[in-house]
């Protein structure tokens, strides 16, 4: 049985067509992001890394006739490539990209200098009925609906393709989050290229041989990292997860790394992920997860700034009365929750109080407060731009100088010693490219520090180097510092701040580069002066 992701739905699936690929190209934001550049059949948009030269795992004698990998059922045509939740509108062809990743460019060529995009595998983009001549592409280019062009040899525009059918669930941008994540709970986690046999599952996890007592204990000193019980995991780099690769096993995980999760199935009484970056991975060494449902609040004539959250690890914070100068708490305000306050605001026996539009005080240093930032003077009537406050660790949206969302952040941690102060600098940008998910990894910057790898990370907006405004579903402490860098969102802020700022990313696409007449968004960010480089 397949399932969709961790709930149970049926799609078009071939397990045992599942081939080795590369593994999941790593960018955090200690990371420089790669220039724009060809199409690319890398799954892991828009890097790649290769895989160490495949050898075949040395023969295990079989004691019973190896079973056959699952035969999975078809999904309805109606539904390949829109999951079910993003129905297209358009009523012409949709050409579905079946590589892994393929570029959009401005012009019939694959131009690095004009390229504007990209599409990713299960990616569905509307497209003018027949292709053009030009360079680069031997089938042809098709003109995409709203500008930019495809190359016909990267997809199909038959959903009966049998290369369709097997294409990479979309993301899915109803939901909180645009797939199902989950994350790895043992060191050592295997992430297979292709469904494994019974043998090569005790060859590549032997767990349950090294817990039998009639088997001698083995030597520590020549036990793998992910055996021995005390694992020096800070110092475990990423490079080193693939040295166990040879065409089966794809690499290993650390404890805490996490993965994107395409389909769920069964196979050899086990419940298998396949990711969305084709890997095989056991699901019961995984942990499902969830993005927050917290979201910011939208600001009209009657909702305005500024507004306050309770934040941090208090669930709720008091309110209060204030009368001849003495202050009496009367009522809760549950974390998290918008409070639109007035401009009026007293201090009381050393505490500043801010005063809500319902008619209770707030102590301001129990919570955060968005408030109207300063508009730069070249800002235009309709111009869409971001402010970012670290001191109050929040973000105000605005059209112009009419402020229309506001929410909570998390900014880079601080800190004296230079190698892990990793805060976020302030400064004037604009969004330089954009991705419906990426994935971000490194190793450690300072000692103790612990490798991570967090698979398609979701609503990235690179502004800076390799500083993003990206959700974050590992965490939901927005209002406090926690990153390495970048500007941590609450998945529905991220994904409402993807769509509302450019460079645009039209239907079908995964990401799309500011520039050839694609307009980013500007980032402000206001706050201390870091003392060093942040990292993510």
């Amino acid at each position: 049985m397949l399932r969709r992701g961790l709930e149970p739905r049926w799609r078009t699936l071939a397990v045992a067509a599942v081939v080795s690929g590369p593994l999941a190209c790593a960018r955090g934001c200690d990371r420089e992001p790669p220039t724009p550049g060809v199409p690319s059949t890398s799954t892991a948009p828009p890097e790649r890394v290769e895989l160490p030269e495949q050898r075949l795992p040395q023969a295990i004698p079989a004691t019973t006739p190896e079973p056959t990998p699952p035969a999975l059922e078809p999904a309805d045509a109606g539904s390949v490539g829109d999951g079910g939740s993003n129905a297209p509108l358009y009523a012409g062809p949709y050409f579905t990209v079946t590589s892994g990743s393929t570029g959009i460019y401005a012009e019939p060529s694959p131009d690095r200098s004009r390229k504007i995009g990209y599409a990713r595998s299960g990616g569905r983009v509307p497209v003018s009925p027949g292709t053009i001549a030009g360079d680069g592409c031997r089938s042809g280019w098709y003109p995409l609906v709203g500008g930019g062009f495809i190359c016909a040899s990267e997809g199909s525009t038959d959903p009966t393709d049998p290369q369709v059918r097997l294409a990479v669930r979309p993301p899915d941008l109803k939901a909180i989050l645009p797939y199902p994540y989950a994350r790895n709970a043992q060191n050592g986690t295997p992430l297979y290229t292709s469904v494994p046999s019974q043998d090569q599952i005790a060859l590549y996890e032997p767990s349950a041989a090294r817990s039998d007592p009639a088997r001698p204990a083995a030597n520590p000193g020549s036990l793998a990292w992910w055996q021995r019980k005390e694992a020096p995991l800070s110092e475990v780099r990423l490079a080193e997860l693939a040295d166990e690769s040879d065409g089966v096993l794809g690499r290993r995980m650390v404890r805490g790394f996490y993965i994107a999760v395409d389909t769920e199935f069964e196979w050899v009484s086990r419940t298998w992920y396949k990711t969305t970056k084709g890997m095989i991975a056991p699901k019961d060494r995984f942990v499902a997860v969830e993005g927050s449902e917290f979201r910011g609040a939208e600001l009209d004539d009657e909702h305005t700034l500024p507004v306050a959250w309770v934040y941090g690890g208090r669930e709720n914070r008091p309110t209060y009365a204030i009368e001849n100068g003495k202050v009496t708490s009367n009522g809760m305000v549950v974390k998290q929750k918008p409070v639109y306050l007035t401009s009026e605001s007293v201090q009381v026996e050393g505490h500043r109080y801010v005063r809500a539009t319902e008619g209770f005080w707030l102590r301001s240093d129990q919570v955060r407060i968005a408030e109207q930032p300063p508009i730069p003077v070249n800002v235009t009537p309709d111009e869409h731009w971001i402010h970012v406050d670290l001191y109050s660790q929040t973000l105000v949206a605005l059209v112009g100088s009419t402020p229309v969302f506001t929410t909570l952040v998390s900014s880079g941690k601080e800190s004296e010693e230079e190698e892990k102060d990793h805060r976020t600098p302030p400064g004037e940008w604009t969004i330089r490219e954009k991705h419906i998910s990426t994935t971000m990894d490194g190793d450690g910057t300072a000692a103790g520090d612990l490798p991570y790898s967090i698979e398609d990370v979701p609503y990235v907006m690179y502004f800076q180097g390799s500083y993003a405004l990206h959700a974050a579903f590992w965490h939901r402490n927005f209002g406090v510092r926690m990153s390495h860098g970048c500007i941590n969102l609450a998945p529905l802020d991220a994904k409402y701040l993807f769509f509302f700022t450019g460079p645009a990313v039209r239907e079908g696409w995964h990401g799309a580069w500011a520039g050839n007449g694609q307009a980013g968004s500007r980032v402000v960010i206001d706050g201390p002066v870091r003392g060093s480089t942040a990292r993510r």
